[in-house]
C-alpha cells in the first residue's frame, strides 16, 4: 500500500518538518523525469519518426505538459526551491505563468478529444474514408490552449503587480501562487466547464462507437477512428480530470491546502501521458530500431534480409499469356479459366490473400460465401 503523507500547512521546511525534503524530492522527480526528459523524447519521436507520427493535437498535449514542467521548476532552476521566500520578481513571474496551467491543459485535452470525436462524425456521415480536418480548424485547436494561457497569465500578472503581498509560497510549498479568491474562482469554473465538455464528448464517442461498430464492420466500412488511440485518450482524459479536480479543490477559498497530494497528482500527469502514448507498438518499434542501430552497424545481430512469405516477390506466371487472347477451337473454355485462375493467383501472392475466381457475378452473393476484400 502506498502511503501519502498529509500535512497541516505547506509554508516552509520548518512547518513541514522532516517530510519536506522527501516531498520536494518526489515532486521534483515527477516534474524533471516526466515533463523535462520523457515527454520531449516522446515528442521528438512523433516529429521525426516516419512510422510513429501523430496528429498535431496529440503533440500539443505533450507540449503543454512540457511547458508546465518548465514554469513549475523556475524556483529550482534559480536555486530558490527551499529556504526563505524567493525573490519578489521571480515569484510573481512564476505565479503568472503557472496559474493558467489548469485552463491551458484542459483546453489542450479538449482539442484532442474533439479531433477524435470529429473524425468519427465525418466517417459516420460520409460512410467512407473520412476527409482530413481543415487546416484552419487544426490551427485553431493548436493555438486555443496558448491563447487561454496568455489571457489568464495577463490577468494574474496584473493582479500580482497590483497586490504583490498576495503572491508568495505560503499556499504552495513547491511554487508561488496568488491568493486572490475571485481569480481562482473564475479559473476553477472555466477549467471545470472545459473538463466536463471533454468528458461529454468522450462519452458520446464511446456511445456512438458501441452503437455503430457492429453495423459498420458488417458493411465493410471503416469507423474512421483509431480505436486504440481512443482508448488511450480516454484513460488520459480520466486521469487528467481526476488530477484537475483534486488540484482545483486546493484553489477553492474553502480549502486550506492540507495535503501535498494535489501537487503530486498534477506533477505525475506528464509521466502518465508518456506511459499511455509511449506504450504504443509503433513507438516501441521505432525505439527498438534506434537502440539496435549501433549493433547492426557493427555487424552484430545482423541477419540476412529476407522478406516474409506474404511480401516475397511473385514469379511471373509460367503459362502462355497468349492463351487468354486465343478464341480458336484449340483453346477450350476450361483451359482459359485455368490460365486465368493461375494468373490471378500468382499476382495476388504478394498481398498475402487468397482470391477465388468466380464464373458468374451472382456467385459473389451466394449464401455462406464470404467476400474477400484486398
Amino acid at each position: 500500500m502506498v502511503y501519502i503523507p498529509f500535512h497541516s500547512k505547506r509554508v516552509d521546511s520548518q512547518v513541514l518538518g522532516s517530510a519536506a525534503s522527501t516531498d520536494l524530492t518526489v515532486w521534483l522527480f515527477f516534474e524533471i523525469a516526466g515533463d523535462q526528459i520523457l515527454l520531449p523524447l516522446l515528442v521528438l519521436t512523433f516529429l521525426c519518426s516516419r512510422t510513429g507520427k501523430r496528429h498535431p493535437t496529440v503533440v500539443n498535449v505533450c507540449a503543454t505538459c512540457i511547458i508546465t514542467g518548465v514554469v513549475s521548476l523556475l524556483l529550482f532552476y534559480n536555486g530558490q526551491q527551499v529556504g526563505p521566500e524567493p525573490e519578489r520578481g521571480l515569484c510573481i513571474a512564476q505565479m503568472a505563468l503557472i496559474s493558467p496551467v489548469p485552463p491551458m491543459t484542459s483546453v489542450a485535452a479538449l482539442a484532442l478529444v474533439y479531433y477524435i470525436w470529429s473524425t468519427f462524425r465525418q466517417s459516420k456521415v460520409n460512410r467512407g474514408p473520412r476527409a482530413p480536418m481543415s487546416r484552419l480548424t487544426t490551427i485553431c485547436l493548436l493555438i486555443a490552449p496558448y491563447i487561454t494561457h496568455v489571457c489568464f497569465a495577463a490577468v494574474a500578472l496584473r493582479l500580482g503587480l497590483q497586490h504583490p503581498e498576495k503572491v508568495n509560497r505560503s499556499r504552495r510549498f513547491f511554487y508561488c501562487s496568488l491568493h486572490e479568491d475571485s481569480y481562482n474562482d473564475v479559473m476553477i469554473i472555466f477549467t471545470a466547464v472545459v473538463c466536463l465538455i471533454a468528458a461529454a464528448l468522450q462519452v458520446h464517442l464511446v456511445v456512438m462507437l458501441s452503437r455503430n461498430w457492429t453495423a459498420l464492420r458488417r458493411a465493410g466500412l471503416s469507423t474512421g477512428v483509431d480505436i486504440h488511440l481512443t482508448m488511450r485518450v480516454g484513460v488520459f482524459i480520466f486521469y487528467t480530470m481526476l488530477a484537475s479536480g483534486v488540484t482545483l479543490v486546493t484553489f477553492s477559498p474553502a480549502a486550506n491546502a492540507t495535503s501535498v497530494l494535489p501537487d503530486m497528482f498534477a506533477a505525475s500527469i506528464g509521466t502518465m501521458l508518456f506511459l499511455i502514448f509511449a506504450s504504443q507498438p509503433d513507438v516501441i518499434r521505432t525505439w527498438s530500431r534506434i537502440l539496435l542501430c549501433p549493433f547492426t552497424l557493427c555487424g552484430l545481430f545482423r541477419e540476412p534480409r529476407t522478406l516474409p512469405p506474404s511480401r516475397a516477390p511473385t514469379p511471373l506466371p509460367s503459362f502462355d499469356d497468349n492463351l487468354l487472347e486465343r478464341t480458336d477451337s484449340d483453346a477450350s473454355e476450361k483451359a482459359r479459366l485455368a490460365a486465368l485462375h493461375a494468373y490471378f493467383k500468382a499476382r495476388v501472392n504478394i498481398v498475402g490473400c487468397n482470391v477465388e475466381v468466380i464464373k458468374r457475378p451472382e456467385d459473389a452473393f451466394t449464401v455462406e460465401r464470404v467476400p474477400i476484400r484486398i
